[in-house]
């Protein structure tokens, strides 16, 4: 195993017993390396995904408060 890797030997391992546990599979230290680097990349994927959301969703807030008139109430 590479060690600039993100996962590490004994992430690997738990990955491993997870899957055994969950699923009644034996994997390889490569079938489980390459699952786990699936699974690693596509929750990132989803991360990334979910935080330019937020940041949208920020922009047209800040936009739309922009767009509205500023009003000052006078006593």
């Amino acid at each position: 195993m590479d060690e600039n890797t993100q996962i590490t030997r004994e992430e690997l391992r738990e990955f491993q017993a997870i899957t055994f546990k969950e699923y009644g599979i034996e994997l390889t230290d490569g079938q489980a390396f390459e699952q786990a680097t699936a699974l690693l990349n596509l929750v990132d994927h989803l991360l990334k995904i979910k935080i330019e959301e937020k940041r949208v969703e920020r922009l047209e807030k800040d936009i739309n408060n922009l767009a509205k008139p500023k009003i000052k109430e006078v006593k």
